[in-house]
């Protein structure tokens, strides 16, 4: 007996798996971008204020600008030791960048504990001279 021979046989089935590869990749960039800006922002070890309560601002803004002054008065920007004239001036240049788009620029300071207040008061009066009216202080919520 002869089995018939099915010449309409379709091939198997292929799954393309182009796109798949395509979303990790994105997913891989997506991290590691995330990651970078993360470690830049909290680069330098702090021990920050603590506080009885915070808002938690995890809205992402457009024109923000986080320094960090460790316990010596030293000041970081994006990971990089950076002298008091470099930073006013930085303040200075969101300023205007900001104006320029029309946004609303925001100053972040992270500042160690034991930090002279002297350092923080000459942020402060660089940006109330700009008119910067969103400072934002990083701390730690007591338990």
């Amino acid at each position: 007996m002869r089995l018939p021979s099915n010449t309409n046989q379709r091939s198997p089935l292929r799954f393309n798996i182009t796109p798949l590869i395509d979303v990790v990749f994105l997913l891989i960039i997506f991290f590691l971008v995330a990651s970078h800006f993360v470690r830049n922002e909290q680069s330098e070890p702090v021990h920050l204020p603590a506080a009885g309560q915070a808002e938690n601002d995890a809205e992402p803004v457009r024109f923000r600008l986080t320094i960090t002054i460790d316990r010596t008065g030293l000041f970081f920007v994006a990971g990089e030791q950076q002298e008091a004239a470099d930073v006013l001036r930085q303040i200075e240049d969101l300023k205007r960048n900001a104006t320029e788009e029309g946004e609303v620029p925001e100053v972040r300071i992270r500042t160690d504990r034991e930090s002279e207040y002297r350092h923080v008061r000459m942020l402060l009066e660089q940006c109330a001279s700009l008119g910067i009216r969103t400072v934002r202080f990083a701390v730690t919520v007591e338990a």
